[in-house]
């Protein structure tokens, strides 16, 4: 558990910890188009800092030949990848929206029938807090 003064500390520290949350951000697959940002924009995987700092298995064991060949396929297929990602994408969109669809109750108002509306719709001047939000018979 974090204390009090522990909390104030962290709450003062969050600029330092933005790179950090964007660095993740850009390089976590996103739900919709399981891919990550930076591999869609540029192409290829990115190597966390730390697998640098540390020298890593993984940057140990690099050839730079079969690096660049690698970068350069990556390259050329970096198109289908992308029109992969939309396809993905609105496939997703399309079924979030059929999920918010069932729960939406259809109804259909006919001509000469007291319905109620929005305030907004209706007042170029809002009415303040204590304002009704309603109006109709």
């Amino acid at each position: 558990m974090v204390s009090k003064r522990g909390w104030a500390k962290q709450k003062r520290n969050w600029a330092e910890e933005i790179p950090i949350v964007l660095w993740s951000y850009r390089t976590t697959p996103q739900k919709s188009t399981r891919e990550a940002p930076f591999s869609l924009t540029y192409g290829t995987e990115a190597k966390l800092p730390m697998e640098v700092a540390m020298n890593t298995l993984r940057v140990a064991n690099q050839d730079e030949e079969s690096n660049v060949q690698g970068l350069r396929i990556n390259l050329d297929i970096l198109e289908e990848k992308r029109e992969e990602s939309g396809v993905r994408q609105a496939a997703y969109k399309h079924a979030t929206e059929r999920y918010y669809n069932q729960r939406v109750k259809e109804k259909a108002f006919n001509v000469g029938e007291y319905v109620l509306r929005k305030n907004e719709a209706s007042r170029a001047q809002p009415q303040g807090k204590l304002g009704p939000t309603w109006e109709g018979p």
